[in-house]
C-alpha cells in the first residue's frame, strides 16, 4: 500500500474509505432556503388547485325583494359589505336586487326589515372563494327621504330624481350622476366622492376622511352658500359664494382634493 492510500494514526494505518463520513457540505443558509423554497412551492400549488376548483364550481344566483314603505317617513337601507347600486324605482316600494356569486363555499346572502330599516346581510371567503360576493342594485322610491348605510363596498347612483338622498360609508367609493335630487348628503370614511347633476339641487353635503371630492352642477339661477376645505389637498371651485344664496354646499375632506364647478 502506498503513502497516499493510508495515513498512520497512533500507530495504526487507517485507509482513506475509513476517514469517509456522511457529512452535508451544504452550509446551514442553503438547507434554510431549499426549506422555504420548497414550502413555497407546495403551498403555491395547493393554491392553485383551490383556485381552479373554485372557478369550475363558481355560481350565480339572483334573489329580488319587495319592500313597501307602507306608513314609514324614511327608509334605512343598512347594505353591508355588498357593492351597492341606487336607480330610480317606483313611488310606493323598495325594490332590493341582488347578483350572488358562489365559489367553493356558499355566498351568504339575507335580507330583512324592521320599522323602518332594511337591512342586507352579505359575505364571503375570497381566499377560498375567488369572485365571490353580492352586487345589489337598489331602486328608490320618487320623492322619498333614504338612507342607505355601508360598511365596506362601492355606491353608484344613477338618475335618481327628487327628494333626499344620504349616503354613509365606511370604506369605498361613492359615484353619483345624472341626479335631479333636491338634496344629496354623502360621507365616507376613506373614498372618493363624484356627484354629477342633471338639474340645479338645493343642497349638496360631502364629507371625506380620506378622499377626493369631486361636484359638477347643472347651470341655472339658482345661487349658492359655498364652503369647501381640505385639510392636506387642493382645493378649487368655479362656483362662486354666495352667503345669501337659494342653495349650499359643503365640501370637507382632511387628506384629499376638492373640484366643484357647473356644466
Amino acid at each position: 500500500m502506498s503513502a497516499d492510500d493510508e495515513t498512520m494514526t497512533n500507530g495504526t494505518a487507517v485507509t482513506d474509505e475509513e476517514v469517509v463520513a456522511d457529512y452535508d457540505v451544504r452550509s446551514p443558509a442553503s438547507r434554510t432556503l431549499l426549506t422555504v423554497v420548497g414550502t413555497v412551492l407546495a403551498v403555491t400549488v395547493v393554491a392553485g388547485l383551490v383556485l381552479g376548483f373554485s372557478i369550475l364550481q363558481r355560481s350565480t344566483t339572483t334573489s329580488t325583494s319587495d319592500i313597501e314603505i307602507g306608513r314609514s317617513a324614511q327608509i334605512v337601507v343598512d347594505a353591508g359589505s355588498s357593492d351597492l347600486r341606487i336607480v330610480q324605482g317606483t313611488e310606493d316600494l323598495v325594490r332590493v336586487s341582488a347578483r350572488i356569486t358562489s365559489g367553493l363555499r356558499k355566498t351568504d346572502f339575507e335580507i330583512g326589515r324592521r320599522g323602518d330599516q332594511i337591512k342586507i346581510v352579505s359575505g364571503c371567503q375570497t381566499w377560498l372563494n375567488p369572485g365571490c360576493g353580492v352586487d345589489t342594485t337598489l331602486e328608490i322610491p320618487k320623492g322619498f327621504p333614504v338612507v342607505v348605510r355601508t360598511t365596506s363596498g362601492d355606491v353608484s347612483v344613477r338618475d335618481v330624481t327628487e327628494g333626499v338622498l344620504t349616503i354613509q360609508s365606511g370604506s369605498g367609493d361613492v359615484r353619483a350622476s345624472g341626479l335631479e335630487l333636491d338634496e344629496l348628503a354623502v360621507q365616507t370614511g376613506t373614498g372618493d366622492i363624484t356627484a354629477t347633476f342633471a338639474s340645479q339641487p338645493f343642497a349638496v353635503k360631502a364629507t371625506s376622511r380620506e378622499g377626493d371630492i369631486t361636484a359638477t352642477l347643472a347651470g341655472g339661477k339658482r345661487t349658492y352658500d359655498v364652503t369647501a376645505t381640505s385639510e392636506s389637498g387642493d382645493v378649487s371651485s368655479s362656483i362662486d359664494s354666495d352667503e345669501d344664496g337659494d342653495g349650499f354646499i359643503r365640501a370637507t375632506t382632511d387628506s384629499g382634493d376638492i373640484s366643484l364647478s357647473r356644466r
